[in-house]
């Protein structure tokens, strides 16, 4: 592109646009998946909650009982920390969405920068085309002047 200089700027900035976008896409099934460890844990807790209700209407023993606790407890520890890593992800998600906006935004203008470029490029091409027609009737108007006796 003759008409615009800042063309390597753009190809440069369009892809770095294209590898964070491959960065916040990742990011993002990073989120997508620490949701679903959390909704695999939640489903585990609900069927270990449920049998434990069952084995209570039938009598446990103190020390199951205390096991089952354990279990629980164990289990919400895994909730928070699932809750924690999904917190995290999004964070990491969002950060890398507004680099990747920042990104598209400065390509959108640079974009815009070329079009008048272009556009002028268009417009100072069409002048030169317009003045060279000109000369060329008043060159054409001289001559048969120049030829009527």
């Amino acid at each position: 592109m003759n008409g615009f200089t800042l063309h390597r700027v753009l190809q440069l900035a369009q892809q770095r646009a294209e590898n964070l976008s491959r960065a916040v896409k990742q990011a993002h099934g990073e989120w997508l998946r620490a949701r679903g460890r959390q909704v695999q844990l939640r489903g585990l807790r609900q069927t270990h909650a449920a049998r434990l209700a069952g084995r209570l209407r039938q009598g446990l023993p103190a020390s199951q009982l205390l096991d089952a606790t354990r279990l629980q407890q164990a289990q919400d520890r895994e909730m928070r920390a699932a809750q924690g890593a999904i917190d995290a992800a999004y964070a990491k998600w969002q950060a890398r969405l507004a680099v990747w906006m920042q990104a598209e935004q400065r390509v959108k203008a640079l974009q815009v920068l070329k079009q008048r470029a272009l556009d002028r490029a268009a417009i100072k091409q069409k002048r030169i085309d317009q003045r060279q027609h000109d000369e060329l009737v008043e060159l054409a108007r001289f001559r048969q002047e120049s030829r009527r006796p």
